[in-house]
């Protein structure tokens, strides 16, 4: 019997536009996982996380990474994994400890950087930026598209992360707003 799985695309880092003040990269060449702690051992799934990640569970509203992972919490028991590591190392090491459910042809990445950033999200979202500092997340919407958006560099970098059936809609917005700057 011959098994067919559909597998989701994994996309590669794409810059779609520059100028002066900013850089929009679809950057998505990372696998995207949603984990999920499903059972009430959280010392011990906070301590398989952190050495597997190499960093600890990040806090409501906030995200963790190193130079393989980025790890951002959205909502109780539950994180947003973009990783370089494969499904079948997160449920070996998780071992029912966690569901997990790739997401990586669900979701899609864009990196927004460059001096202009802060004005491009004025526009974009209603928080006080003045606050909104490196390792905070937000769950938001962006055009009535329902996102997350995270603060790498204060003034500097951001990403957002959205639906990909939403995905040109946010990229066309994107690309408008950058030109109008």
């Amino acid at each position: 019997m011959i098994k067919n799985f559909l597998k989701p695309n994994l996309y590669r880092s794409e810059v779609l536009m520059v100028n002066d003040k900013l850089k929009l990269t679809l950057d998505n060449s990372r696998n995207i996982f949603s984990l999920n702690e499903n059972k009430d051992e959280t010392n011990k799934f906070n301590r398989i996380f952190k050495k597997f990640f190499g960093f600890s569970v990040p806090e409501i509203a906030k995200f963790k990474l190193n130079d393989n992972s980025i790890a951002l919490w959205s909502r109780t028991k539950s994180y947003i994994i973009l990783t370089d590591s494969n499904l079948d190392d997160l449920t070996s090491t998780f071992d029912g400890l966690a569901s997990i459910t790739d997401q990586t042809g669900g979701w899609l990445s864009f990196k927004i950087s460059g001096k202009g950033s802060i004005h491009l999200f004025e526009k974009l979202i209603t928080i006080n930026l003045e606050n909104f500092n490196e390792g905070n997340v937000i769950r938001t919407s962006i055009g009535k598209i329902n996102c997350f958006v995270f603060c790498k560099k204060k003034g500097e970098t951001y990403y957002i992360i959205c639906p990909v059936s939403f995905s040109n809609a946010m990229r066309s917005r994107l690309i408008q707003l950058i030109e109008l700057s």
